[in-house]
């Protein structure tokens, strides 16, 4: 029997090619591999995003951490939650400055203890850091001959103040921390202990005007002494240089328009929030709990909540102070999950 051959000379009775089926499931075969492909591609590049975000926090945590110990170690006072610290920080004009956060609390000073989590009934954490810092030493020779040694502070004070409706319990973020500096503050004891009348005016008179010192350095001008580790409350424990003679003042001088009662003023363009401009923030009270939040300090949540995400012990005698630093920041990036980083430090300081 004769076979039927196609046009091409080929036996058979059908023609080469694929079926609808054979198309249909090759095509769900490319479907499936190219979305395996994409989903692996989309994985890699969120884990690196992430990755990324998670070494910015730390790398700025790690920043803030770092300039506050440096400036810890210029420290010749920190203030506790007692008279003298909570008097003081009273005395800080934050006129126009961001909001502190209502549960702010210095530290307890605690010359016998240890660092350690908070036991209830013998708390001393805070959440809020402040010291004093030797800003320069100033030499002066007047016109007598006689040369004399005087020491110029600035106060620092860091607080938390919430930003973009603050911490609350669907937030693990809502606040920045600030960083407050002071004007400078002149030693009182070192110009108390010049005795020579016309010495301590020429003295007082080149702080406040700001002229060369015997090294031909100029600073910042001064109007304000300080006597270190005095009350806030005690007369003479502020005074003002008085430019037309170079008297100090017990009172704010109506010339220099400050506040009065006390006040000490900030530093020009020395008021600055730390994180908020770098899109991360203080980690709040709300944040998941490997975040490290509260590791010392008792967690409360009782009106803006307490520590939250800055936590500060102090330490050991006057001669030794150990400073604990704990700081948690979190990145407000909301997508994909948050990256965040945890940093503690403890410094010697001097309290003096």
């Amino acid at each position: 029997m004769a076979r039927f051959q196609n046009s091409s000379g080929e036996a058979g009775g059908r023609c080469a090619g694929f079926t609808l089926i054979e198309m249909i499931i090759a095509s769900v075969l490319l479907g499936m591999m190219i979305f395996a492909v994409s989903t692996l591609a989309l994985s890699g590049a969120q884990a690196q995003e992430y990755a990324r975000r998670l070494t910015r926090a730390t790398e700025i945590t790690q920043d803030i951490v770092d300039e506050m110990r440096l400036e810890l170690v210029s420290c010749v006072r920190v203030f506790g939650n007692d008279s003298e610290g909570t008097g003081n920080l009273t005395r800080i004009d934050l006129d126009g400055a961001p909001t502190p956060l209502g549960n702010l609390r210095l530290p307890v000073l605690d010359a016998n203890g240890m660092i350690q989590k908070d036991a209830a009934g013998d708390e001393i954490t805070g959440n809020s850091l402040f010291f004093t810092k030797l800003a320069w030493s100033d030499r002066f020779v007047c016109t007598s001959g006689n040369e004399y040694m005087v020491d110029v502070y600035r106060w620092i004070y860091y607080y938390q103040t919430p930003e973009e409706g603050g911490p609350v319990p669907t937030n693990s973020i809502g606040l920045n921390l600030v960083r407050f500096v002071s004007e400078p503050l002149v030693d009182g004891s070192a110009i108390d202990g010049i005795t020579n009348a016309v010495d301590q005016v020429e003295v007082l008179m080149h702080l406040h005007d700001a002229t060369p010192d015997a090294l031909g350095n100029t600073h910042a001008p001064c109007q304000v002494v300080w006597l270190r580790g005095g009350s806030p409350s005690v007369v003479g424990t502020f005074r003002e240089i008085n430019p037309a003679d170079g008297s100090l003042s017990d009172d704010p001088l109506a010339a220099s328009g400050r506040p009065d009662p006390w006040q000490v003023l900030r530093s020009t363009d020395q008021l600055t929030g730390l994180l908020s401009y770098r899109h991360h923030s203080v980690a709040s009270n709300y944040a998941p709990n490997n975040f490290g939040v509260a590791h010392y300090g008792l967690l409360s949540n009782t009106g803006v909540g307490f520590p939250h995400g800055f936590e500060v012990q102090i330490t050991g005698p006057s001669s030794a102070r150990q400073v604990l630093l704990h700081l948690v920041v979190a990145s407000t990036n909301r997508s994909g999950h948050t990256a965040m980083a945890n940093v503690q430090v403890v410094v010697d300081a001097r309290d003096l």
